[in-house]
């Protein structure tokens, strides 16, 4: 029964590791759509500026979405770099060392 124990705890833990390399790798996909959503608005948001300072008008309203949609994309970026961290740190924890019967 001890072998089958010693599998059964090798199978867990195979399992455990597959699924947080799965949420591991759903952080980071989100993190790149949400990178990528921000550097678009901060390019809008530039391009903007430059036909500002052509002396072409721009809405308030317009510069303030866009410096929202950065704001926003900032605070989601923080949350998901946090949920990554937060999983990297407990990558060591609930592990027990290799080779531990």
């Amino acid at each position: 029964m001890k072998l089958f124990d010693r599998v059964s705890a090798g199978l867990d833990t195979i399992g455990k590791r597959a699924n947080r390399a799965l949420d591991e790798g759903k952080l980071r996909v989100d993190l790149a759509r949400v990178r990528r959503r921000m550097d678009g608005a901060a390019r809008a948001l530039g391009y903007l500026t430059y036909r500002q300072a052509k002396g072409e008008a721009a809405s308030p309203s317009e510069v303030e979405t866009l410096t929202r949609r950065i704001a926003e994309a900032e605070a989601e970026v923080a949350r998901v770099e946090a949920s990554l961290a937060q999983l990297a740190g407990a990558k060591g924890v609930s592990e027990p060392p290799a080779g531990t019967p």
